[in-house]
């Protein structure tokens, strides 16, 4: 092989390792829940920026119907590894507060226990004036700094799959669960997220990394045939 040919591998090597290297952008995983008197839709959103640092943002919407009013007050989901702090650094009004982080320190029987979320009344089961949560009809957005280690590996689809543990797992484990009080009728309700996870998309490569790519295949190509007719 010349030198010229050499830096034109080298070159299509370099290319190819950029096009590998481009991680796929963080989309928002969708979650929902209806129960006998609440229901709910939202979105949860992972970021690391590093293996140390990262954010999580939820979102709800109380869609819970109208006439039995409600309100969305507390929600839990698990730590899926590696996470060692939580900080709620916003949410729809100051009467939220985060919950944990503790290992299933979170009771939320009968969907068993939780490591950590956020509520209006400072446990999941709750307290105070319903009011201060998400009304029927309205939404909120939470958003999360966390800390710990190995945080690059995880993904908005590793809070969905991990789930809670007993005890007071009557009704099964589930990854995420919002509770509902204040409704018209004097009931409550605790809800769990039914909608399946998405598989995160591939990695696309960048068009920029791909047309260097091309033409590193290409000079190279041109190279040997200048060298055959030669």
């Amino acid at each position: 092989m010349t030198r010229a040919q050499g830096s034109l591998f080298g070159l299509c090597l370099a290319a190819a390792a950029m096009t590998l290297a481009v991680p796929a952008a963080s989309e928002a995983a969708s979650i929902s829940g209806a129960g006998p008197l609440g229901s709910f839709t939202g979105t949860l959103t992972y970021n690391a920026s590093s293996d140390t640092q990262a954010t999580l943002n939820v979102s709800l919407s109380n869609t819970s119907p109208t006439a039995n009013g409600g309100y969305l007050t507390a929600f839990v989901l698990n730590n899926p590894g590696g996470i060692t702090g939580v900080a709620l650094t916003s949410a729809p009004n100051n009467f939220w507060s985060v919950l944990g982080l503790t290992n299933n320190g979170v009771n939320a029987a009968p969907y068993g226990q939780f490591d950590f979320g956020a509520s209006t009344g400072n446990g999941f089961e709750g307290g105070g004036q319903p009011s201060r949560g998400i009304a029927t009809g309205a939404s909120g957005s939470f958003a999360f700094s966390l800390t710990g280690s190995g945080l690059l590996s995880l993904s908005d689809t590793t809070f969905l799959t991990t789930l809670s543990s007993g005890p007071g797992i009557g009704q099964g484990a589930e990854d995420f669960v919002a509770r509902f009080r204040g409704f018209e009728n004097g009931g409550s309700d605790k809800v769990p997220n039914t909608h399946t996870p998405t598989p995160p998309p591939s990695p696309v490569p960048e068009p920029a990394s791909m047309a260097l790519f091309g033409a590193g295949l290409l000079s190279l190509g041109m190279v040997r045939r200048q060298r055959r007719r030669a």
